[in-house]
């Protein structure tokens, strides 16, 4: 079976998403005609992601806002990318006859989330999110750990770099969810947890 690097790169998307490869490497991404293979996760890329997955769920799930989803292929636009995280509001989850999630995601995510890794190159994890924030996906959040830094992409807009003691918050999508920037890194610490039960802090709450 070939390699990411030996995979013939002159295809469309549709050659592209027929590839058997993509079972073997299904973290094969299709952005303007090229295959790229996307970095492997290290430790604090997994607690971040896992934190933020636990936060925004906890926090969604129970107003039916919609939910997370780790590495899911989002093909929209002419490319078929695979962000860290996606947040999907619930009709954009499509289900089958048996009430079962539908595996394809043909749309851009409604938050896009990228978590950048020490061997990935920065510039292509925000190319990324201006790519999604053009083509429908009102929200992205570009995080880096070794910088501790987080900037925030809205459809239209610059990108705005969220201050140490900001807080991230789910516009529109997630009304009144906010995540302290604190709080996020804190999770590159493997043994701190949030408290069971203890929600993201609202606006006027205690601590926000």
């Amino acid at each position: 079976m070939a390699s990411p690097s030996q995979l013939h790169a002159a295809l469309t998307l549709e050659e592209f998403l027929r590839l058997p490869e993509i079972d073997d490497h299904p973290y094969l991404e299709f952005i303007d005609g090229r295959i790229e293979a996307k970095v492997s996760p290290q430790k604090k890329h997994s607690l971040i992601t896992m934190g933020l997955i636990r936060c925004i769920d906890d926090y969604s799930l129970p107003r039916r806002l919609g939910r997370c989803f780790v590495e899911l292929r989002c093909t929209f636009g002419g490319r078929s990318i695979i962000p860290d995280i996606v947040f999907l509001i619930p009709e954009h989850v499509l289900i089958d006859e048996n009430g079962d999630a539908i595996n394809e995601t043909l749309l851009a995510p409604d938050i896009h989330i990228e978590i950048i890794s020490p061997d990935q190159s920065p510039q292509r994890a925000r190319e990324k999110l201006r790519f999604s924030t053009s083509h429908g996906c009102p929200l992205g959040w570009l995080i880096d750990p070794q910088r501790r830094t987080i900037d925030v992409y809205e459809a239209g807009l610059p990108p705005e770099r969220l201050p140490d003691d900001g807080f991230l918050d789910g516009g529109l999508l997630l009304r009144d969810f906010r995540l302290s920037v604190a709080e996020l890194f804190q999770w590159m610490r493997p043994f701190v947890l949030r408290p069971p039960g203890e929600q993201p802090h609202s606006p006027g709450e205690a601590g926000s």
